[in-house]
């Protein structure tokens, strides 16, 4: 790695450490500020504010609660909850008694449930009580023997400082043969727990991720790479712990796992806690506590930074804003800079299977247009989509390798795809890209969403990149669909600007790719969307619009 790797470590900030390690667990690096600074605010949820001190000793309550209900270390414990105050506790409690966490998507249906419950084999189930119900309908078929529930009523303050989401105003609701988070907490005495003997072995995370077909697949993250990933995060944005993180990118995603609650947390910064996404409530936020730092989805900025009464809100106060997945038009970029002039704009590129940060992230204060930026944790490369052997010189496009410290150990029970996806050590990403002679890589698109029109190769992302520029558009999604003719041709799914909804036609659009794009790739068809379908952390899903 060393040759390759020293033409980016060049472009690397300079507080950036070329090399590290990390001696123990993440939860105990925690410890060691709630330690040496156990009156620090370490989460705000709503006006509500907890210490360092109080959330260690929550979470050394929840690893011996769960060991004297019988969790073992290497048990799998689902863990099924919007962002909140119990998902922290929870998650850092199941990794201190020794098991993994395997967090589910809130949006989830039961079918969908009960295939990561039984694929993970979890026996013990961590949830907030208004997803319960989706759960009951599977209990039968899944193994839980052990079901704890919480509410998001449960911590919060007698007023709210902030407006709540809906589920956070009900009174707990109860269900037979569970039972209560609070008094797992309640049963057992503080005392400093850390069952994970081998760090390198012991898994950390079942994290499921779509891969490029079939049924989600369990990444396996061990506690080592974990943490290694959540400390590589800190130095690399220069985490300090008078930062205040606006943690509202849902925790169950590895990125706002790793980078909204992991990273700060072991850089003894502050967590502003929301359980859902609402632009207005997110801004009341920032005016509030003062966010020094957000990694956010693409589409939480356009919808906050698009606010009608933006004016009214003080945004200043960021230090840094990361992206990263699709495209900023540059009107939201100035719109960033206007109402957050001191917040440098970062973008990254990350999988599941690399845990977010080792991937491709940019350096503070060296962005280069066009590049999500230069590799930090882990090696890349690019090679040739024919062999997926031949590494190609600078400029070329290829598919984008991964290799090094921050990886999974493989997929859960799957050997037959973990070969196919880690191969002598390098992770086949299945999206593609290119490198330049400095390191910067370009993110073209994804592998398996080419669009092969009349023989050429078309990236959706590509074709969305250029629609961007139009300044009708405030979001778009490019998919391919059936063409007698061409085999397939892009299709273009566009949310106006309001000042342009029925002032604009399907036609214009396609007028505009006709000046600006070549023949081959510009969409064929454009259809108006209200929304576009999108996953609770941000991205669109271009499968449903498929």
């Amino acid at each position: 790695m060393k040759n390759r790797a020293s033409k980016w470590q060049r472009y690397w900030p300079d507080f950036v450490p070329k090399q590290f390690d990390v001696l123990k667990p993440l939860s105990e690096y925690m410890r060691d500020i709630a330690e040496k600074f156990p009156e620090r605010i370490a989460i705000r949820f709503y006006g509500k504010d907890f210490s360092y001190q109080e959330l260690n000793d929550a979470v050394d309550r929840c690893a011996c609660g769960l060991v004297k209900k019988g969790v073992k270390r290497g048990d799998r414990v689902a863990l099924h909850m919007q962002n909140c105050p119990q998902f922290v506790i929870a998650f850092f409690g199941i990794l201190r008694s020794g098991a993994v966490v395997v967090a589910i998507n809130p949006m989830f249906k039961h079918t969908e449930i009960e295939h990561e419950l039984s694929d993970a084999g979890a026996e013990t189930y961590i949830g907030q009580d208004t997803l319960y119900p989706e759960v009951k309908k599977i209990r039968d078929r899944v193994k839980l023997e052990n079901i704890f529930l919480t509410s998001l009523y449960d911590y919060l303050p007698p007023e709210s400082h902030l407006p709540l989401p809906p589920e956070a105003e009900e009174r707990k609701q109860t269900f037979s043969n569970t039972l209560n988070f609070s008094e797992l907490l309640q049963e057992v005495s503080v005392q400093p727990i850390c069952m994970i003997k081998d760090m390198h072995e012991d898994l950390a995370l079942l994290q499921y991720t779509g891969g490029t077909t079939g049924l989600p697949k369990g990444a396996m993250i061990s506690n080592y790479v974990l943490t290694y990933a959540s400390a590589g995060s800190a130095q690399w944005f220069n985490h300090n712990n008078k930062d205040v993180h606006l943690a509202v990118t849902p925790f169950f995603h590895m990125m706002g796992m790793v980078q909204s609650m992991c990273s700060p947390l072991y850089s003894g910064g502050q967590l502003v806690i929301l359980s859902r996404f609402v632009p207005e409530v997110v801004a009341e936020a920032i005016s509030q506590y003062g966010c020094t730092a957000w990694v956010a989805a693409p589409t939480m900025l356009i919808a906050l930074y698009s606010l009608p009464n933006i004016q009214h809100y003080d945004l200043a106060s960021f230090r840094f804003i990361c992206t990263g997945g699709a495209p900023i038009s540059i009107e939201i970029q100035n719109n960033i800079k206007t109402y957050s002039p001191e917040a440098v704009i970062v973008d990254g590129y990350g999988l599941t299977e690399s845990v977010s940060q080792g991937g491709i992230i940019t350096p503070l204060g060296r962005y280069k247009p066009g590049f999500t930026g230069v590799p930090h944790l882990n090696e890349v490369k690019i090679v040739d989509i024919e062999s997926g052997k031949k590494e190609l010189p600078p400029g070329q496009e290829g598919e984008i390798l991964i290799k090094g410290p921050v990886l999974m150990k493989g997929y859960w029970n799957k050997p037959e795809e973990t070969r196919n996806a880690i191969k002598k050590g390098w992770l086949y990403s299945g999206d593609i890209g290119l490198m330049d002679e400095e390191g910067y890589v370009k993110f073209i698109g994804r592998k398996k969403e080419m669009i092969i029109c009349s023989g050429y190769n078309v990236y959706p992302v590509e074709v969305e990149n250029m629609l961007y520029k139009h300044p009708a558009v405030a979001e778009v999604a490019v998919v391919g669909v059936p063409d007698e003719y061409r085999g397939e041709s892009p299709k273009a799914f566009i949310i106006l600007k309001k000042e342009f909804k029925e002032k604009i036609t399907e036609d214009v659009i396609i007028d505009w790719c006709k000046k600006n794009m070549a023949t081959y790739k510009r969409p064929r068809e454009v259809e108006f969307k209200e929304s576009l379908p999108k996953s609770t952390a941000g991205k669109i899903l271009k499968r449903l619009l498929v």
